[in-house]
């Protein structure tokens, strides 16, 4: 959806465009590939990777996947990532719609307090100058947007395991998941 959200905002913003960000998405050639022990995404050959995480295009992104078109173009995409043996992934909706049947789900939370203040801590490590109050605002407004949408909204599935990583460490955060999966590599 980030991939979408940037073509969207390099058009004018097209968010009102259904039909054609469909089109593009199904279009846009996009992928993560390994380069030096991390992954950078590239979209139509350029790297995009720092550009996808970017304020705008959080914002673009909540606003594109609200769309049923979009939604419907980027679901094989994305069915196609978790079709793979012994991945991770990660999403608004992964575990209710893109992989509803994946072994194990897990919906990661935080109060929204915590989040924006560990993206703020994000942009300001990459130089960006950022007003807190506002980026809550506009975190609430993406959450409430997501939540609210008709098309796959933001909850956690059924039979997810629901980890509020609010007073945890990045640190702490990866070794609850990790506990939580080891158990699958064991019924291996």
């Amino acid at each position: 959806y980030r991939a979408v959200a940037l073509l969207s905002l390099r058009h004018g913003g097209l968010a009102d465009q259904p039909d054609r960000l469909a089109t593009m998405a199904r279009e846009m050639a996009f992928a993560f590939s390994p380069v030096d022990g991390c992954f950078v995404a590239s979209l139509d050959g350029e790297e995009v990777t720092l550009a996808l995480r970017q304020e705008t295009v959080s914002m673009e992104a909540s606003r594109v996947a609200a769309l049923g078109p979009v939604r419907s173009a980027l679901l094989d995409f994305q069915r196609s990532y978790g079709g793979k043996k012994n991945i991770l992934l990660d999403g608004r909706d992964i575990g209710t719609v893109v992989w509803p049947e994946a072994q194990r789900k897990i919906f990661l939370t935080a109060s929204l307090e915590e989040r924006a203040k560990r993206r703020a801590l994000e942009l300001q490590e990459k130089g960006e100058t950022v007003s807190l109050p506002g980026l809550l605002a506009e975190m609430k407004l993406r959450d409430a947007r997501d939540m609210a949408r008709t098309h796959a909204p933001m909850v956690p599935a059924d039979d997810a395991i629901i980890v509020d990583t609010t007073f945890m460490t990045l640190e702490e955060s990866q070794h609850q998941v990790a506990a939580l999966i080891a158990p699958l590599h064991q019924e291996r």
